[in-house]
């Protein structure tokens, strides 16, 4: 993967992070790189990707399948989908959904983090406790962190660079 994608999906983390949306143009970007990439190892023409035409194809429908699908669940948005659908012309196949899975474990991660960080944990221990005795559950209040979405941007950078580094 080129510093080139790192840096798109950087872009696209740190508009996610200041306006919650993801611009289609880093999308795009990061399928015209992934596209050009696979098409340079398909026909061996020096490319440092070892991704071919056919597995950045089936990586990216893959991927935009299961992203579409936990979007309409309701586990990520659609920019958040897009970008992650778009990775599947640069990881391939098979890794694809380990990406997906690693960016859903990071973004998990990273929220609770922020609950704690804003001292929210221990009522979500408490809901979630009154929820499995009670088997009654109550919802957060509308004004506080738990109630808000995390942008999903940042956690899709460091799981494509911890997929990057460490698995891939």
């Amino acid at each position: 993967m080129s510093l080139i994608v790192i840096a798109i999906i950087m872009y696209a983390a740190l508009h996610d992070l200041r306006d919650c949306k993801i611009p289609n143009k880093s999308v795009l970007a990061i399928i015209i790189v992934g596209i050009t990439q696979s098409v340079m190892t398909t026909f061996e023409l020096g490319s440092f990707n070892s991704v071919t035409l056919t597995d950045a194809c089936s990586g990216f429908i893959i991927g935009l399948v299961i992203c579409m699908f936990l979007h309409y669940v309701g586990i990520f948005g659609a920019g958040d989908a897009k970008l992650l659908a778009s990775l599947g012309t640069i990881v391939g196949f098979p890794n694809i959904i380990l990406l997906i899975a690693t960016a859903i474990l990071t973004a998990g991660i990273l929220s609770l983090l922020r609950l704690i960080c804003y001292g929210e944990f221990s009522d979500l221990v408490n809901r979630w406790r009154n929820a499995i005795i009670y088997q009654n559950y109550q919802p957060p209040k509308t004004n506080t962190i738990a109630s808000s979405a995390i942008p999903m941007g940042g956690a899709i950078l460091l799981a494509t660079m911890y997929c990057h580094f460490y698995l891939l």
